[in-house]
């Protein structure tokens, strides 16, 4: 898939490209858009609680359209790479 194409849906979820400003590339971003920290407060046993940054209805269409553009079996690597710490640099 094309940078553009995967700027589209960034542009969908953020407003704004975040991969064209400060250095983030597309990988950044996806890893942003994958991570459900982002979107619910994890057990107390794993993360400290925080105010989420979007609500779960929001992460699961961000998402939803991840999965489509990106493809299941690649979604699935990217998410189970972030919940086992690899988080993309900020």
């Amino acid at each position: 898939m094309s940078v553009a194409k995967r700027n589209l849906s960034f542009t969908f979820w953020y407003g704004t490209s975040m991969a064209d400003q400060d250095g983030w590339t597309p990988g950044d971003v996806t890893g942003i858009a994958a991570n459900p920290f982002y979107a619910i407060n994890i057990d107390q046993g794993l993360a400290l609680p925080h105010e989420p940054m979007i609500s779960e209805d929001d992460w699961i269409k961000a998402n939803v359209n991840l999965i489509r553009e990106l493809g299941p079996e690649p979604y699935l690597r990217s998410l189970l790479s972030i919940l086992k710490g690899n988080y993309p640099r900020g």
